[in-house]
């Protein structure tokens, strides 16, 4: 893995493209803050030449106040500069959310199977504070930083050659330690972005899950299991914080000893021979300061810049990701059915490598037909659905619907025209009414002369607040058989050629379910 992969921040940066304005003068201001910056020691090198020495007050007071303004002018443009960066990284940030959510609504589903749902929402969540760090506390201070650090060793270079040669005597050694750093700390940062993904995980999956691991008494359990994933998290968390404590001692170490042979040469062959102003010597030291800060800085915002970059790595391996490009086709353009043939032909399937879940099936179902697949547990009877959906590719043989090959048919007029209720339904953390509109565009009308068709009426009515009864998550206020009569409705409203049921009556009692029967009529 590189230190520092720069095509990785290349593309990044590519974002603000968006905002060149913003960005640009984002970085002129810095460049602007670091340019007065240095104007002080210069300052100060002239009032002590000048007027310090020998006892100039009023024209002191003169140059005091003049620093005094270019300070509250420094303030102010740090002010602009830590605003419109911060400004500038959620903007990004924005437009990154937005287009990861609106990649992965086109992701095959095999995608949400394989991956760990708090793996997912580590990427969207966390990863992108990461990412908002490179701009608001990274790379645009890590330019202002160089800008700073070229303008410093010029200064020096123009003062005093011979003093800036001494001063910047151990500098090589102190990029050179700054390049094994970043190495490490890369390395470190990879693993904790890592672990953050796996805790997330691993709560999410048990606060889903919490009921069935009280049921079981596995509550120790869990807890010795998070404890072991969180002690490995905080392992590589100390390590980062272990090199960076190595790395800042290492710099104060250069900058002392830098500073210490300043003094030395300064005092000994210089100021004592008259070829050095004290004012010069004061400069110089000012200088030191000025030119290690801003190196231990930069050490720093490599460390924001290498967690952002790690993170950026993660969330780019999505945005790159393969995606299902029938779904982004307008969905709102399709053609209603009159009638629903499909045909299974020679079907093979399988989920993993030599794991064969259907194996050269063959069936037709034509129009006005019912037919009922009835098999053990893991026989294959979802899978049927899911390939009939193109949720999964066939591994071979064909599918045909309406005498067209699955492959053929655009995907969004598949699923308009073949409604499906599932065994296990997803709802929204909203009211019912939306939940039963859910993402179809209809009127509240129409929901209302659904549910009398139906004879679901009393269904309804039955909630404290009507069609306003606030769902919560993952449907919590519903019992499961409340949950499928939703799910009737939303199929039922969605008016389709073709009805797909896996097992959707099996959590309503008999008088329910020969209320759906005939409404299915």
């Amino acid at each position: 893995m590189k230190a520092f992969d720069f095509t990785l921040l290349f593309k990044v940066i590519n974002y603000t493209k968006a905002y060149k304005f913003l960005f640009i003068s984002t970085i002129i201001i810095s460049f602007f803050f670091a340019f007065l910056s240095i104007i002080r020691p210069l300052l100060i090198q002239y009032a002590f030449d000048n007027y310090i020495l020998i006892f100039d007050l009023e024209s002191l007071s003169k140059i005091i106040f003049l620093i005094l303004i270019l300070l509250v002018f420094e303030a102010f443009l740090q002010f602009l500069f830590v605003y419109r960066s911060n400004l500038l990284a959620h903007k990004i940030i924005n437009n990154i959310r937005n287009e990861l959510f609106e990649k992965m609504l086109y992701f095959k589903v095999n995608y949400f199977d394989s991956t760990p749902t708090g793996q997912i929402i580590t990427r969207v969540v966390s990863d992108m504070e990461s990412i908002s760090a490179i701009f608001s506390q990274g790379l645009l201070v890590v330019f202002g930083d160089l800008f700073k650090l070229f303008l410093i060793i010029t200064c020096m270079l123009l003062v005093d050659w011979k003093l800036a040669f001494v001063s910047l005597l151990f500098l090589p050694f102190l990029i050179l330690s700054t390049i094994i750093f970043q190495k490490y700390m890369r390395d470190a940062f990879v693993s904790v972005r890592k672990y953050i993904s796996k805790i997330n995980s691993f709560l999410y999956e048990h606060i889903i899950g919490m009921s069935i691991v009280q049921i079981f008494g596995k509550e120790n359990h869990e807890f010795q299991s998070f404890k072991k994933l969180n002690v490995l998290h905080r392992d590589a968390h100390i390590k980062t914080i272990l090199y960076f404590s190595i790395f800042l001692p290492i710099v104060d170490v250069f900058s002392a000893i830098a500073m210490g042979l300043l003094v030395w040469y300064g005092a000994i062959n210089l100021v004592s021979n008259g070829e050095v102003t004290i004012g010069e010597m004061i400069a110089f030291i000012l200088f030191i300061n000025m030119l290690f800060r801003p190196l231990r800085g930069i050490a720093d915002r490599f460390n924001v810049l290498q967690m952002g970059l790690v993170a950026a790595s993660r969330v780019f391996q999505l945005l790159e990701k393969k995606i299902d490009s029938e779904l982004i086709q307008n969905s709102n353009e399709y053609i209603k059915w009159s009638n629903t043939n499909i045909h299974f032909k020679n079907v093979t399937f399988s989920y993993k490598e030599n794991e064969i879940v259907l194996d050269n099936i063959n069936f037709s179902i034509n129009s006005n037909q019912t037919l009922a697949i009835v098999g053990s547990t893991g026989s294959g009877k979802t899978t049927i659905i899911n390939l009939l959906m193109k949720w999964y590719d066939l591994i071979d043989g064909d599918i045909y619907v309406n005498n067209t090959n699955l492959s053929d048919l655009k995907t969004h007029e598949l699923r308009k025209n073949i409604g499906i209720v599932l065994q296990n339904n997803f709802f929204l953390s909203d009211t019912l009414l939306n939940n039963i509109k859910f993402f179809n565009n209809i009127s509240d009308e129409e929901v209302f002369n659904a549910v009398d068709k139906m004879g679901l009426k009393s269904f309804i009515e039955k909630f404290p607040e009507k069609y306003n009864y606030h769902i919560g998550e993952r449907g919590a206020g519903l019992s499961e058989g409340e949950k499928q009569l939703v799910s009737f409705l939303r199929s039922y409203l969605l008016n389709p050629s073709c009805l797909v049921l896996d097992e959707a009556t099996s959590s309503l009692d008999p008088f329910t379910e020969n209320l759906i029967q005939t409404g299915i009529k």
